[in-house]
């Protein structure tokens, strides 16, 4: 996938995962502060066990998000393995995003 633009506080400027995350949010949820605040709340539903895992299917990118994290598979190279962050890591980028956007 492309280099995205997208950086957010405590991002790990050369780590896989965290470029992934970046790049699921630019290119899957795109500027829109309504996908952002519903991927917020299932990650927040999760967190909390209200959910046991949740799926989002996109253009590029599959994500889960389970007690294990949020895992972003990318459906458009599949060669690259899938990549997984901590759900905090996931939440405070997604949380970026949704400033950048609104």
């Amino acid at each position: 996938m492309s280099e995205t633009i997208f950086h957010w506080p405590g991002q790990r400027q050369n780590d896989p995962a965290h470029r992934r995350v970046a790049e699921f949010l630019v290119l899957d949820i795109q500027r829109s502060p309504e996908w952002t605040r519903d991927l917020l709340e299932k990650v927040e539903l999760v967190r909390s066990g209200k959910l046991a895992q949740w799926e989002r299917i996109g253009n590029a990118f599959c994500l889960e998000l389970s007690a294990n994290g949020a895992t972003i598979d990318d459906l458009v190279d599949e060669t690259t393995p899938p990549q997984t962050v901590s759900l905090e890591e996931f939440q405070k980028a997604a949380i970026a995003w949704l400033e950048q956007t609104e």
